[in-house]
């Protein structure tokens, strides 16, 4: 046994011996490889020119084909790439090209971030508010075939809609970090309305508690500027009370500067007065220290200009009401839903339907009390008719004076409003109306010649200036006046808006200042004003004499 194991074991290793003995030597098989070429961003010239060569060098010397294959994968990657970099330079110069004869993209008055939500209403089911284009208006006006007495929509009436778009944003209102804005909560919005003219006009800015904030601080409390995603606001309760109309000068020079030029030859006669204005609130702050401290002088007064700005969220609107003067407003962003009726009408519905009309946000108007007006009452019939339309982005509206309106925002909005007069008399008569106009009820305005006498003098302000107070009217008047403006202080800030007014006047190009009051006010409220400071141990700065301001552009 052990004999054969020893022999097969021998055999084995002789088969393997021989094996190994008879296998092929180690070989190199085809490979391919993967090799990197790397340029770097500012060789690229180089290295095309360095692979040409070397391409050109291996033909020339008759090298192997894959060398050759080789360095022209190399050269041709380098080259492509240079193509692709002139072919991308070609492509944005074509972009840029056409940027420049393409409108731009229309800017949004808010982001997603800021932006309050639509509402879920379209707005106005009809339009029965006549339509002028922008391009026949000023010649219609001109020719007198338009009804000024009545509303009308001019399309395209706000001249450079894209540029305005552009400038007026959130974010851009925002950058302004010194103006500060009136802000009423939404109670105290709410205790505000009322449909008592005299009842609109008593309180001062104190009494209606008004809190100043940044403007920051409005998109904050009226937009969702900073808020959490479980608070963001809503439109409707939550912003019915955020509606702002600002003097253009007082925010924003961009807004001062906007002029509707195509209605600008026939209803831009109050804008003469900007000349005036403009210079006695240049130096207005010499007459700060004749008033309250709480009262902002600057701000007070521009809010007597005949421009200004109206933006609001979704949802925001004032209630029924009336301007008092005529204006029009033109929609840059957003879309305005707008409900209008002549007085007459509005005393007619108001009789029939006193339990359902009741002051209220526009938004609570049109959701809550229009339907049920319109269904129950005959709102919209013969003898109570009414005109609602829907403004869009461009269009501007016009609207008497004397019309009973409100208008909803459903979206973002916001808009260029400027006070218009048809006429010269018109402008004076608006000017006569903020110094003494008893027939209109308003307080303080319409009784602020009064201050110009020792104390609240009623009788005598009427006597001087031809139009008589009734007695009780005066007594009732007085005691209102006395209440809410019965220190030097509080009477120096009537005085004052006298002053800026005539100012208007007097600097106005055009304007015959002889057929305004001012002429027979001037010397009395700056006497009156001399007075009332030396009570309060202070002087009227020497810019300020009992000798009017003359006409044209010259020193106070």
């Amino acid at each position: 046994m052990r004999g054969g194991f020893g022999a097969l074991l021998l055999l084995l290793l002789l088969s393997v011996c021989c094996r190994v003995a008879d296998a092929a030597p180690p070989q190199l098989q085809d490979t391919k490889f993967a090799l990197t070429f790397h340029v770097q961003k500012d060789q690229f010239d180089q290295a095309l020119a360095e692979t040409t060569a070397l391409v050109e060098h291996a033909e020339a010397n008759a090298m192997s084909k894959n060398t050759i294959m080789l360095l022209r994968a190399a050269r041709d990657k380098v080259a492509a790439a240079l193509d692709d970099l002139q072919k991308r330079i070609k492509e944005e110069e074509r972009m840029e090209a056409l940027k420049k004869t393409q409108a731009p993209a229309p800017a949004s008055f808010t982001d997603a971030l800021i932006g309050v939500k639509a509402l879920k209403s379209d707005g106005a089911k009809k339009c029965n508010i006549k339509k002028y284009p922008s391009t026949e208006i000023g010649a219609l006006l001109e020719a007198g075939k338009v009804d000024l007495k009545k509303p009308f929509i001019v399309t395209g009436g706000v001249p450079g809609l894209e540029s305005q778009k552009a400038l007026f944003t959130a974010d851009i209102l925002m950058k302004n970090t010194v103006s500060q804005l009136r802000y009423l909560s939404p109670v105290k919005a709410k205790e505000r309305r009322t449909f008592d003219q005299q009842q609109q006009q008593v309180p001062d800015d104190e009494q209606l508690e008004y809190s100043m904030v940044s403007v920051e601080k409005y998109f904050v409390n009226c937009f969702n500027h900073k808020a959490k995603p479980d608070f963001r606001k809503s439109g409707g309760a939550d912003t019915e009370h955020c509606e702002q109309q600002v003097p253009a000068a007082y925010l924003s020079n961009s807004s001062e500067g906007f002029r509707f030029t195509t209605t600008a030859g026939t209803l831009g006669w109050l804008q003469k007065l900007d000349q005036g204005r403009s210079e006695f609130l240049s130096r207005v702050q010499d007459l700060q220290p004749l008033v309250n401290p709480k009262v902002e002088l600057t701000g007070t007064l521009a809010r007597g200009a005949s421009r200004y700005i109206v933006f609001g969220p979704a949802g925001s609107g004032e209630q029924l009401r009336q301007e008092g003067v005529p204006f029009i407003d033109g929609l840059v962003h957003g879309k305005r839903r707008w409900f209008l009726m002549s007085p007459k009408d509005f005393v007619n519905l108001r009789d029939k339907a006193a339990d359902v009309l009741e002051p209220a946000s526009a938004f609570m108007f049109f959701e809550q009390q229009l339907e049920e007006l319109v269904e129950d009452h005959g709102l919209g019939g013969k003898k109570m008719k009414f005109w609602e339309c829907n403004q869009n982005a461009g269009e501007m509206i016009y609207i008497p004076g004397d019309t009973i309106m409100t208008s909803l925002s459903l979206v973002d909005s916001f808009s260029h409003k400027h006070h218009v007069a048809t006429t010269m008399s018109g402008v004076l008569a608006k000017v006569n109306s903020a110094i003494w106009a008893p027939e209109t009820g308003q307080i303080p305005y319409a009784f602020q010649y009064a201050s110009c006498f020792d104390g609240v003098d009623l009788i005598r302000a009427g006597e001087t200036l031809g139009s008589s107070i009734n007695p009780m009217q005066s007594q009732i008047i007085g005691q209102i006046m006395n209440q809410y403006y019965g220190s030097p202080e509080s009477r120096n800030m009537l005085i004052i808006n006298v002053l800026s007014e005539c100012t208007a006047v007097f600097r106005a190009d055009g304007l015959d200042a002889a057929k305004s009051f001012c002429p027979r006010v001037w010397g009395q409220c700056v006497g009156q004003l001399e007075a009332n400071a030396k009570k309060i141990g202070k002087s009227v700065p020497g810019w300020v004499t009992k000798d009017p301001p003359k006409s044209g552009k010259q020193e106070l």
